[in-house]
């Protein structure tokens, strides 16, 4: 599946107005953050359990507001900065780009295009465009360099996804995802921001560290997920993932607008058309009901 090529955004997006598009800071940051609120084997002493107890309360609160705040969300767009690290290689990889992201005013639909176009592996980089694209239940991965379009129906007919959501959707990107649901499936502390990396100058935000409890479907892929929300607008400025075979991949997000009026161009990225087949190899992948 594209999971091990896309697992790499895992957000919340959410904010606190509806119809205005907002610019967020561009100062993002990154790397393995300490925890605030942990599980302990030996008991907590009384100071230790206020500490913990308020905050849970504070991860309950932000959980709360980051799923309301979402209500209100009809789009955004950012400028992507996308790190992925192959543990046993040693090899790392950064792709740079912008993400769409839409939901239907007619039918409550969510559609969203992740445009890379430049790539940079150790010190050397060059231009490359590589898209993926999710609308209408299918994902389509775009490579222009190589012609080649690959197009996986990953919704079964007459069902709805969020492409976004943990879990459910081909990247971890959820968006007002119940709070319910994450306590449910995670195990949630706070954290700082990193001291080092590429989201090590974030300020002015909360972060929030998901570890998949047993038995999840998340738990096969990462050991935890970091996400981190600017204290103002509620959307996620930098995200972190560390996956089960030790993999890392970082989401740098930059100049964040909530609800802006789409470009007829940005509508376009956002519609999956098949390239003439004269020129492209095409692959169309039906829902099986075996994935």
């Amino acid at each position: 599946m594209l999971m091990t090529t896309l697992s790499m955004f895992p957000i919340a997006a959410v904010c606190h107005t509806a119809s205005v598009a907002t610019t967020v800071d561009d100062s993002l940051a990154m790397d393995y953050p300490p925890t605030m609120h942990m599980k302990l084997d030996a008991p907590l002493s009384s100071d230790d359990a206020a500490v913990a107890n308020n905050d849970d309360a504070r991860i309950e609160a932000l959980l709360r507001e980051l799923e309301a705040a979402a209500r209100t969300l009809e789009a955004f767009t950012a400028d992507v900065h996308y790190v992925s690290v192959e543990d046993l290689l040693g090899r790392q990889e950064t792709r740079i780009g912008e993400i769409i992201y839409r939901v239907d005013p007619a039918d409550g639909s969510k559609s969203f295009a992740v445009l890379f176009n430049r790539l940079i592996i150790g010190d050397r980089g060059r231009s490359q465009a590589k898209h993926y694209v999710f609308a209408d239940r299918w994902l389509a991965e775009i490579d222009h360099e190589n012609k080649q379009f690959i197009a996986r129906e990953i919704v079964p007919p007459g069902r709805e996804l969020d492409p976004l959501k943990l879990g459910e959707g081909p990247i971890p990107l959820p968006i007002g995802q119940p709070k319910h649901e994450v306590l449910e499936r995670f195990e949630v502390s706070l954290i700082n921001v990193p001291e080092q990396g590429i989201l090590a100058e974030l300020g002015n935000v909360d972060g929030l560290r998901l570890v998949p409890k047993q038995g999840t479907a998340e738990a096969r892929d990462y050991q935890h997920i970091d996400l981190f929300y600017d204290q103002t607008s509620r959307l996620p400025v930098g995200i972190d993932t560390l996956e089960t075979n030790d993999n890392r991949k970082t989401i740098r997000l930059r100049s964040l607008q909530h609800n802006p009026t789409l470009t007829d161009e940005q509508l376009e990225m956002l519609s999956i058309e098949t390239p003439d087949p004269a020129e492209w190899a095409i692959d169309r992948r039906p829902w099986r009901g075996d994935r």
